[in-house]
């Protein structure tokens, strides 16, 4: 087999363990596929977990005919994300690959796809998945409830809890991915698992990246030969990866430190509510101004005292890498928060004065009134004016030669 030196090279890293069944099938099948593939360099790269029925001599008797063969051996076995963080690298390094393809050794993943995920290189894609839940694609009818459950739940949950509702297929195993800019920046030492759930971490990290992603439809395939390696308690291990990397996310993280100077606030606006009221102080200005009613005013201004505390605690921590440092500009941006955050005051001012004007001048009323203005209206509005005017990230601005 003969290929130009500038054709891109698409190395099928290939688990396996305990395949000396389907092994010899497998490489004929693609010895019948990959010289028809004309426009890109495919070789094949079997990670073997030392496995005790000898597929790794096989695929060594093998490599005497098939030049485009490899064999990794580890040296014991560790589990499907180990094989492929053992793999990847090896695939990069020692065969110069340019697109890593993941992908099974026991024909659930078809070797007859394999060309059209290629096939996709060429339109400009970095990821390309292949998808068993859009049109198109599938999963085996013989399955049992239990797995067809796990299997679809599972996913959703990973789509769900990473956010990446325009993906449908993340918990899949038969993917194309780009080397360079990709790939080869990932620290495999890092992998998050080294059973099923890495598929969960590479997938994330390839999103995080920006990589362009296409799903390709497949049928998954029923198991040819011998035993599934489906582990139990794949459902917890993948909620543990998905979890550690949401904790890890700048994004999510901010968003909980952003609801947990909401709850502060709340606590402060909750105390200086009855303060004010009980004080006095709102009873004054009522009398006063002759508008609203007392707790009206002590909402208002308990309102301010959340948003002083607010604007503290978001600018040191919530938002600390978009921190206001200059003294000015800090009195200036506090000027700012403060009339980007009168909506909230009005929004206090008015639910607690209309709600103990219509149920009673109580405490119970006026907390209640105030933990349904803070939760329906005035969190929204806030998370809405922090990011469009104060703490608005600042973009990238990329020139072309």
């Amino acid at each position: 087999m003969h290929y130009d030196s500038d054709m891109a090279k698409v190395i099928i890293v290939m688990p396996s363990y305990n395949e000396a069944k389907s092994v010899s099938k497998m490489v004929e099948a693609m010895a019948g596929i990959l010289p028809n593939i004309k426009d890109h360099q495919v070789e094949l790269l079997y990670v073997d977990d030392t496995s005790p029925d000898g597929t790794a001599d096989i695929v060594r008797g093998l490599q005497k005919n098939y030049p485009w063969l490899h064999l990794l051996v580890n040296p014991k076995k560790e589990g499907l994300g180990a094989a492929y963080a053992a793999g990847m690298p090896y695939a990069m390094k020692e065969l110069k690959a340019d697109w890593l393809m993941e992908m099974d050794a026991d024909f659930q993943h078809p070797p007859a796809d394999v060309p059209r995920l290629i096939a996709e290189i060429n339109k400009g894609f970095d990821y390309i998945v292949a998808s068993r839940y859009i049109p198109g694609g599938s999963i085996p009818s013989a399955w049992s409830f239990q797995r067809k459950f796990l299997s679809v739940v599972g996913n959703l949950v990973a789509r769900v809890c990473l956010i990446m509702p325009k993906i449908h297929d993340i918990t899949g195993g038969f993917k194309l991915s780009r080397v360079k800019g990709f790939m080869d920046e990932f620290d495999f030492t890092t992998l998050l698992s080294k059973r099923f759930a890495y598929k969960v971490h590479l997938f994330f990290y390839m999103v995080q990246k920006g990589a362009k992603v296409k799903e390709v439809p497949f049928a998954f395939g029923n198991r040819e030969e011998g035993e599934s390696k489906i582990i139990k308690n794949e459902m917890q291990e993948t909620l543990r990866v998905i979890f550690l990397l949401q904790w890890h996310n700048p994004k999510i993280r901010r968003f909980l430190k952003f609801g947990i100077t909401g709850f502060l606030g709340f606590i402060v606006n909750s105390l200086a509510l009855e303060f004010f009221r009980r004080g006095g102080i709102g009873e004054t200005l009522h009398t006063i101004t002759g508008l609203a009613n007392a707790s009206a005013w002590s909402g208002g201004l308990a309102g301010e005292m959340a948003i002083i505390n607010n604007y503290l605690l978001n600018n040191f921590w919530t938002f600390k890498s978009q921190k206001i440092t200059s003294p000015f500009r800090f009195l200036g941006k506090f000027v700012q928060f403060n009339l980007t955050s009168a909506g909230a005051v009005i929004i206090q001012f008015a639910v607690i004065g209309s709600t103990t004007h219509f149920f009673g001048d109580t405490v119970l009323v006026r907390q209640v009134a105030l933990i349904l203005a803070i939760g329906f209206l005035i969190i929204p509005y806030n998370w809405f004016m922090y990011n469009k005017f104060i703490w608005k990230s600042k973009r990238k601005v990329s020139s072309q030669k």
